[in-house]
């Protein structure tokens, strides 16, 4: 736990809320800005002396749920609670719901970046928007609605990306630990679902996940095998929406001006 940084950030939030916000008489004239300790403390329901000593910087750990009440009390914007629960050092119980679609400008910069494919992944890793060369490159997504695939899914349970991903076995592999390694930062009863699926239906899966073995992301070549241009190789990166962080967009830049050739006579077929 950052204590020090925890403690200023929670102080500076308290002394700008002001009582009317959070339901409290405003009693005339106050020494200080913002609602007392005493009255954060009733609000979140948690002891005075606990409310000082994490402003104050000397509390080394807490419970979430305490930073939870905390962050309700003060009303916090979810950009505001993110970091709190970031300086905690630990995953926030209650996460915000994840918006069900990607920003209107995300969805535009998928179709700036034809005929590179390119989709925007949620924190489930639900493909909830993908631009024309990413069903090209992908033809299970042809008659597919966003908001309905699985990335993980689609890789481990869809016998024809076997045949296009040349490197099905690795790439896997890889995308396991790093959904392991993503999931992992909130609870999701949604995720343990998708786990319970994909292990039932997979044994290559199910060993995966057992292993427990996580991976963070490194942007990489791609090895396909597309039924249209045969060998076809590409660079994938996956880069956060600052200003819509429960999005991802992972985009394939061809490796070579073959590949760049390539994608252009995808997008004339």
């Amino acid at each position: 736990m950052r204590a020090s940084e925890l403690g200023t950030f929670l102080r500076s939030r308290r002394e700008r809320t002001r009582p009317a916000d959070v339901g409290l008489a405003d009693a005339g004239r106050r020494r200080t800005p913002g609602i007392r300790r005493e009255e954060l403390a009733v609000l979140a329901g948690v002891g005075v002396s606990w409310v000082s000593r994490l402003e104050q910087g000397r509390v080394t750990t807490t419970a979430p749920e305490v930073l939870d009440a905390l962050a309700r009390a003060l009303r916090l914007r979810p950009d505001e609670r993110a970091h709190l629960f970031v300086l905690a050092e630990m995953a926030d119980p209650a996460p915000p719901p994840a918006r069900p679609r990607p920003p209107d400008g995300a969805v535009a910069l998928l179709d700036a970046l034809e005929p590179n494919p390119a989709y925007v992944l949620d924190h489930r890793w639900t493909m909830v928007a993908w631009n024309r060369a990413e069903a090209r490159l992908f033809p299970p997504l042809a008659d597919a609605v966003p908001g309905t695939v699985n990335l993980l899914e689609l890789v481990v349970a869809d016998p024809r990306l076997r045949e296009l991903m040349a490197d099905w076995p690795a790439e896997t592999a890889r995308l396991v630990g790093q959904f392991r390694a993503h999931a992992g930062r909130r609870r999701d009863p949604a995720v343990d679902d998708l786990v319970e699926r994909l292990s039932a239906h997979s044994v290559e899966f199910a060993r995966l996940w057992a292993s427990r073995d996580v991976a963070g992301f490194t942007s990489t070549q791609r090895h396909f095998a597309h039924p249209v241009v045969g060998d076809l190789r590409l660079v994938h990166h996956r880069l956060a929406l600052a200003d819509a962080p429960e999005f991802e967009l992972v985009a394939y830049t061809p490796a070579t001006d073959d590949d760049r050739r390539a994608l252009a006579r995808l997008a004339e077929g």
